[in-house]
């Protein structure tokens, strides 16, 4: 290893917020006595705090709760707003998933059995076990779907519930590209500046999926509540 790594480091810092460094490498730089400073994780009341400001801006943006909704429903619903409010926008996105699926399933069911009334339990069991595209085609052949609206929650299956229900991190980032990152040579002290796919690298992969989060997590919640508005109509 070079022994002006530090002075390297510490000039390319001054133009980014941001350093990924491989565990290994991370390792041999303590071991030839670069300083790393620890910065510590925010107290309970900063992150709080940070918290409270974003959830009131974030208040204004969502929609408004069903009227008459079930229990079991405005429970999702609540789970969904209070991860958006404490900027868990992955687990938000995941739970607006299961709220489409759990509805779209509900109402099906009803509409199968000709309504509250006539509810079968034991042929709940059968909707409990059923994958969310087999429940879309259900919903669709039960007159509950429009042909529109079938393809809309097909595409929202394979583009954001699969991807994020199976944490499948690679393809959420797919399309993203870091831009112009300085990479250095630790044994020559080279440094190349390349644009790097996050298709291809599982480091810059978990850098950005927060930011593809933020951006998908309001329109995915209010896509949530459009389809669920839509099915509960339907009964």
């Amino acid at each position: 290893m070079i022994d002006d790594i530090e002075k390297i480091m510490t000039e390319l810092a001054k133009a980014g917020n941001r350093i990924i460094v491989n565990p290994k490498t991370l390792e041999e730089l303590k071991q030839h006595g670069i300083p790393l400073d620890n910065i510590p994780a925010p107290s309970i009341e900063e992150l709080f705090e940070k918290r409270k400001q974003s959830a009131l801006l974030k208040l204004q943006q969502l929609p408004t709760l069903p009227l008459g909704l079930q229990p079991d429903i405005q429970a999702l619903y609540q789970e969904i707003r209070e991860c958006i409010f404490f900027d868990l926008n992955g687990a938000a996105i995941t739970m607006s998933a299961i709220l489409i699926e759990f509805v779209l399933k509900r109402v099906t069911f009803i509409k199968e059995c000709g309504g509250y009334q006539a509810v079968d339990l034991i042929k709940l069991d059968e909707f409990e076990n059923m994958e969310l595209g087999p429940a879309i085609n259900r919903a669709k052949s039960a007159g509950i779907l429009d042909s529109k609206m079938a393809e809309r929650l097909h595409s929202f299956r394979e583009i954001i519930r699969n991807p994020y229900s199976h944490y499948n991190i690679k393809k959420i980032t797919e399309n993203i590209v870091a831009e112009k990152v300085k990479q250095v040579n630790m044994e020559t002290g080279e440094i190349k500046e390349i644009d790097i796919a996050a298709k291809d690298s599982p480091m810059i992969q978990a850098q950005v999926k927060p930011f593809m989060d933020e951006y998908h997590v309001m329109t995915v919640f209010g896509f949530a509540d459009e389809v669920v508005k839509y099915l509960l109509n339907k009964i």
